[in-house]
């Protein structure tokens, strides 16, 4: 019977089937459960101290729950044991029902959150049911889309799975390969959207190997190979990982150019997990410790776990209204301050100035994750308060609390002066003339109906089809729209037809405080 390959398999076959079943891993059912059964019980010294220590940096102690674990994705051969002592640490919980699976894309590129189109995943010691629902739910935000082709082929999800189906033999699996992203501000959104689906009887497997090194990967930081220096680079990328250092993290990289295949997925796990938890290596290794006889090329492998937190008793992604920002009279001046001589510096000088160059001091509410909006207006003579006259003259937000207040609030600030597609870079004579508003949003929470939504409380964030827009509260109340009206304008907004909101659109609705 003709066999097709791999990469002709249909989007619409219900099971991803394996593809390196058999070579990178055994491919019998019976054989894999003893080879996994061998890997697990010889990860016998959680943490393998020995081992961790030629990362040359601090280990601290893990503790149990253990929300997520990092896992290499190389033939079992080389990474096998290493991923057992990370998957034996997070095995101790026998209330995992979900796995959300985090890899990158070695195949096809492919920029954001790439989702399947299957309902299971095919492995050895049999399939692995998908969440269907949460996936079909994820579809509808931005940054995620199907690249059922991506999934077909990509291994550093098919390597877990087996462990996976082991480990956790009910749980069903949420795959989701990372691809490119842009900056810090992309890794923040996919992060809070998939924290908004992760409560306390999940866990997030990010699969990722470490350093590849020498001529084979186009990575000579070094002369010659040196298992000393290559293990402080990964000792460096730990340390980041394990104080869940976004930003440090991404500087190392920009830096170093270190080459770990899943650095997108570690991004979005740093900024997924909760503040208090903590990173722990529990295993280290290196290609040529098991095959010594390639002397010029190497891979890395870290086993990590992270604990010290807890995912919330629910999913958080529906939060109450409640959670609107609470500022004094005096922090709301300071961010009003901050967003106009950010852009008087940046239009004078070219540059983003610190907050202590502009002597404003961040309190602790400003360090706080918010969505923000910042508006830029400019009136005629005699409309300078004249609220309903439209002098826009930029204005530029983020929906979703990815940064602390006081840096959306410098980001948009500039945004709005400088990159909105619609108007020119205000210029240095204009200054003088701004008018600033910032809006700062509650987290979007999904609604069941367009009904759900009131006018003048509530912000509307409309979605079909990968098209979509966004009002802040009172923009309807300013153009005097009734519901209709709005969403009407709305999804002309989105560039879909005028009554494209009846049928088949998702709304997420937010609040605003308005600081003019």
């Amino acid at each position: 019977m003709f066999n097709r390959p791999f990469w002709a398999q249909s989007p619409l076959e219900a099971s991803r089937r394996t593809q390196y079943a058999g070579s990178w891993y055994e491919g019998n059912g019976e054989k894999l459960k003893l080879q996994l059964k061998d890997y697990l019980e010889n990860a016998h010294s959680i943490p393998d101290k020995s081992s961790c220590a030629r990362l040359h940096s601090q280990n601290k102690d893990f503790t149990q729950p253990i929300l997520a674990i990092i896992s290499p994705h190389a033939g079992y051969m080389y990474s096998g044991q290493t991923a057992a002592f990370a998957y034996k640490a997070a095995s101790k919980q026998n209330n995992i029902k979900r796995v959300f699976l985090l890899g990158p894309s070695h195949h096809i590129a492919v920029k954001g959150a790439a989702l399947p189109q299957n309902n299971s995943f095919a492995t050895p010691l049999g399939d692995i049911e998908l969440d269907t629902d949460t996936l079909e739910e994820l579809k509808s935000y931005p940054m995620f889309s199907v690249h059922n082709n991506v999934h077909q082929i990509e291994h550093s999800l098919e390597l877990q799975l087996p462990f996976i189906k082991y480990c956790f033999p009910n749980a069903k699996l949420i795959p989701i390969v990372i691809g490119h992203l842009d900056d810090d501000s992309e890794v923040r959104l996919i992060g809070e959207i998939l924290k908004g689906f992760v409560g306390k009887d999940d866990l997030v497997v990010v699969s990722s190997d470490f350093t590849h090194y020498g001529p084979r990967y186009s990575y000579t930081p070094f002369p010659s190979y040196s298992s000393e220096k290559i293990a402080g680079l990964d000792g460096e990328a730990f340390q980041h990982l394990s104080k869940l250092d976004l930003d440090g993290f991404i500087e190392f990289l920009h830096r170093t150019n270190d080459t770990i295949c899943g650095m997108y997925p570690c991004q979005v796990l740093m900024s997924m997990l909760p503040h208090d938890s903590h990173g722990t290596a529990v295993q280290y290794a290196n290609s040529q410790d098991i095959a010594k006889d390639d002397s010029e090329n190497s891979v890395s492998y870290i086993g990590m776990v992270f604990s010290g937190a807890q995912w919330p008793a629910e999913p958080g992604r529906v939060r109450p209204t409640k959670d609107i920002v609470k500022l004094s009279a005096s922090e709301r001046q300071a961010l009003l301050n901050l967003a106009r001589k950010t852009i008087e510096v940046f239009v004078r000088e070219h540059r983003t100035a610190t907050p202590a160059e502009l002597g404003v001091t961040i309190t602790p509410a400003m360090k706080t994750c918010f969505g923000v909006f910042v508006t830029l207006t400019i009136k005629p003579p005699g409309k300078e308060h004249d609220h309903d006259h439209d002098g826009l003259r930029g204005c530029i937000g983020s929906i979703y609390p990815v940064k602390p207040l006081w840096k959306a609030v410098q980001d948009n600030a500039i945004g709005a002066c400088s990159r909105d597609h619609r108007f020119e870079p205000v210029r240095e004579f204009e200054l003088s003339q701004l008018t600033l508003d910032i809006n700062v949003l509650t987290p979007p929470r999904r609604v069941a109906s367009y009904n759900d939504i009131v006018i003048g409380r509530d912000g509307v964030i409309l979605t079909k089809n990968k098209h979509q827009a966004v009002f802040l509260p009172q923009v309807a109340v300013e153009w005097k729209w009734d519901l209709n009206q709005l969403l009407t304008q709305l999804a002309q907004k989105a560039g879909l037809h005028r009554d494209d909101w009846r049928e088949g659109c998702k709304f997420d609705i937010f609040q605003s405080e308005e600081i003019r």
